[in-house]
């Protein structure tokens, strides 16, 4: 550890969230840190029910002939879970979707990658009177953030304008990532997107041009008295390996708490630490004493992590062990790492410092690659409450991080 001399004192806040809109920055431990997204600096987390940022548009363009009004807002809706595909989910697999959910309790839209300034984000394109009901509170109610969307400009979450520059009314170079290119697009507003790892949201038309596929985004709800982890697993039978279902809330039979602001601050607490030159923390040490410890787990035997991550994280190996998977993972690469996000003070806080992050396998899923991880074994994960890297712009498939605090693993 370099000298104290060099260092200081700060207090300490959890900052997270389960699926945040704007995507939370992660980093492996074993020495491959980084952001998560193409270009997110700094990932700033907002709870949907909780926005801590304000939803901001910018002043209207006289375009005549382009639509200037959208539906009122008359409900908010919560989506339970979220499908996304690689390409147009069939008419069949719509209709199969679509009855899944209760009435007005799903949307489709476009989904997919285009490039913001060079670098590659993911975009939804949607139509703004329909799709606003699903958004995050804060952002479905601001009008003029859904008036900019039918006027053609974009909606930018706040954490890609932080890490691109971006300003408010600006115009951003935007391109597809087949050929099919748009030279600029205006940036109406910034707000929380409503999506997981969603930072650009676009109209229809917009985002036909710039080659996202149709049809190839849902947001469902549950309904009255049904579990979102069975409507999930019911996406998951009619999507099968041509799409990717993430739950979007707590299940029904295991309470959750989700992991932001003061809430995160009660469960994982908060503390002082001290920073040094080289991006490593010291955190005080009361505050490890009461939360990380070194316990066994199945496939890696003794592991040092935050006290309450540690029975999600055996459940799910567990389950891998049960499902007979066990031989796919090889190799624990850590979990309580204090640092900041690249070993830069100016990045924020890496969740290995709290030790709910951990990183397997780091040698064949390192950033930026599709990896090794056996789908099936981030199903289970996912499953246990956590979020993995490799469903982010920039991938770090060996990254497991907690999104969410079963109270009652089963």
């Amino acid at each position: 550890m370099p000298s104290p001399s060099r260092c200081r004192t700060r207090p300490a806040l959890a900052l997270l969230a389960l699926l945040a809109m704007a995507g939370l920055a992660g980093c492996g431990a074993g020495g491959s840190g980084g952001t998560q997204g193409a270009a997110a600096l700094h990932a700033t987390v907002s709870d949907p029910a909780q926005p801590s940022e304000q939803a901001a548009a910018a002043q209207a363009l006289d375009r005549p002939g382009l639509a200037t009004t959208v539906a009122p807002l008359a409900t908010r809706l919560r989506p339970d879970v979220l499908v996304t595909g690689s390409h147009t989910f069939s008419a069949a697999a719509l209709r199969k979707l679509s009855a899944l959910a209760p009435a007005h309790g799903v949307v489709v839209f476009r989904a997919g990658r285009i490039r913001v300034a060079g670098h590659v984000v993911r975009a939804a394109a949607v139509d703004p009177s329909a799709f606003r009901r699903f958004a995050a509170q804060g952002t479905a109610e601001t009008t003029p953030v859904w008036l900019a969307v039918a006027r053609g400009d974009a909606i930018v979450s706040h954490s890609l304008a932080n890490g691109l520059k971006l300003h408010l009314g600006g115009d951003a170079p935007v391109a597809g990532l087949h050929g099919r290119t748009a030279s600029t697009l205006r940036v109406g507003a910034f707000a929380t997107t409503g999506i997981p790892g969603t930072d650009v949201i676009v109209d229809d038309e917009v985002g036909r041009s710039l080659g996202l596929p149709a049809a190839s985004g849902m947001l469902l709800i549950a309904g009255k008295d049904v579990d979102p982890v069975h409507l999930a697993g019911e996406v998951r039978a009619v999507t099968g390996q041509g799409g990717s279902v993430d739950l979007l809330t707590p299940p029904a039979a295991n309470p959750v708490a989700f992991l932001t602001g003061s809430r995160a601050a009660q469960a994982f607490g908060a503390f002082s630490y001290r920073y040094f030159p080289d991006g490593t923390i010291e955190p005080d040490s009361r505050w490890v004493n009461e939360n990380i410890v070194t316990e066994t787990v199945p496939i890696f035997g003794r592991v040092t992590c935050h006290r309450l991550m540690l029975p999600q994280l055996r459940g799910a190996l567990n389950d891998v062990v049960a499902a007979g998977l066990a031989s796919t993972l090889h190799t624990y690469d850590g979990c309580y790492v204090p640092k900041y996000i690249e070993r830069s003070p100016t990045h924020a806080i890496s969740l290995h410092t709290w030790g709910i992050a951990i990183d397997l396998d780091a040698s064949t899923n390192y950033r930026g690659i599709k990896g090794t991880m056996d789908p099936k074994v981030v199903e289970i994960f996912k499953r246990w409450g956590f979020r993995w890297g490799g469903d982010w712009s920039w991938t770090d498939p060996m990254h497991f991080e907690l999104g969410a605090l079963l109270s009652s693993p089963r």
